[in-house]
């Protein structure tokens, strides 16, 4: 209660997330309502959208603990919660701050961010829209290929030309997580024309010299944008993985309608895998090892003819832990197979295992997207 009202006299809206759960240490709404001095009723139309919530999922009566989950505070609206039991609230009341009652406004939300996140979109952003002074307007632009510092290098005189003169006001952020880095930038001001004129200028100028290493913009990721472009050209793809242990298949199927163009991978994580499933040669094994350009090649061959599609990668390496002076933990092959070639690309990758399984998913979807747009462009 004390922290609530720390939060009242600082802030005149107030957000506040988790703590709605059921159990015993979920205690948000009661510590809100004693802290506002209001009573809490049990809603009954909560309560019959937390039965259903259950019924759906074959539960047949609601667990007694839920129950609590429909106490909402006096006067709050509560605000529906699409995917988990606990409902939001808000509640807007006159606060007494320095000698005088000051009009408050309390977001309850929950706390599992797939929860918290949609409810905040579709309540709380509008709500602070509505008292936002002039237009603002976000973008965000990926990156992949080149490093964070030589990013930041090349679209430094972009920035500095943007954040020029006073009619507006221009922030940017770059941020990099597995070789992917993103571009953020907002653009504030009074006149809407300006702002997006500038957010125009500064999308060219950030192409003009990132050119093919942009390969997407706002929810765009390297498996929808190579999934988009394999749909555009009406091609096909498969996969080879060992070190990667299917990943780059269940990044390609994470994307809704990949049906159309992904046709299988195959995990073969043993040595006697890549000779069963892919036809990969036992002296290939024995002169050059598992992890070596050969080995990566002739998977991506053996799961071509395997697959019948149009493309074919493989990837196989030492993800971690273990590795050598000749092949340390990081060093990766892909290979790439298509009707007219075959060729391989070596990688040494930091990072822990997890890092290094997930730039080599990254790095095979975008070597896919980059051969599309060759073939795209003619």
């Amino acid at each position: 209660c004390i922290e609530f009202k720390r939060a009242f006299e600082r802030s005149n809206i107030v957000i506040t997330t988790g703590g709605l759960g059921p159990t015993f240490d979920d205690i948000t709404v009661e510590t809100a309502a004693e802290c506002l001095n209001l009573e809490i009723y049990p809603d009954e139309k909560v309560l019959n959208s937390i039965k259903e919530y259950f019924l759906k999922r074959s539960a047949t009566s609601i667990p007694k603990i839920n129950e609590k989950q429909a106490n909402i505070i006096r006067g709050a609206k509560v605000l529906e919660n699409r995917f988990g039991t606990a409902p939001g609230q808000m509640l807007h009341f006159k606060f007494k701050d320095s000698e005088k009652k000051c009009q408050k406004a309390l977001f309850l939300l929950p706390g599992p961010p797939g929860e918290m996140k949609p409810m905040f979109e579709e309540n709380v952003e509008p709500f602070l829209k509505s008292y936002s002074v002039g237009i603002k307007k976000n973008g965000v632009l990926h990156v992949f290929g080149i490093t964070e510092s030589a990013v930041e290098e090349m679209i430094k005189p972009i920035m500095e030309e943007a954040v020029s003169g006073d009619s507006k006001s221009v922030e940017f952020g770059i941020l990099a997580s597995k070789s992917v880095i993103d571009i953020k930038f907002s653009v504030s001001g009074t006149d809407e024309l300006l702002v997006d004129e500038t957010i125009s200028k500064l999308k060219l100028g950030f192409g003009s010299v990132l050119r093919d290493n942009i390969f997407g913009s706002g929810n765009d990721t390297l498996a929808s944008v190579a999934g988009q472009l394999l749909l555009e050209n009406k091609k096909t793809v498969s996969f080879a993985e060992s070190c990667t242990g299917g990943n780059i298949a269940a990044a390609i199927t994470d994307i809704p309608g990949s049906s159309l163009y992904f046709r299988s991978s195959v995990v073969t994580y043993s040595n006697e895998s890549k000779m069963k499933l892919l036809g990969l040669k036992e002296e290939t094994l024995t002169n050059f090892g598992a992890v070596s350009k050969e080995t990566a090649k002739e998977m991506a061959e053996g799961v071509l003819k395997l697959s019948d599609s149009d493309y074919a990668f493989s990837v196989t390496g030492i993800a971690g832990p273990g590795g050598t002076k000749e092949k340390p933990v990081g060093l990766v092959y892909i290979g790439s197979a298509d009707k007219e070639k075959t060729e391989s690309f070596k990688f040494n990758f930091n990072g822990t295992r997890k890092d290094i399984r997930k730039r080599t998913v990254n790095t095979v979807l975008d070597l896919l997207r980059r051969k599309l747009i060759v073939k795209h462009s003619y």
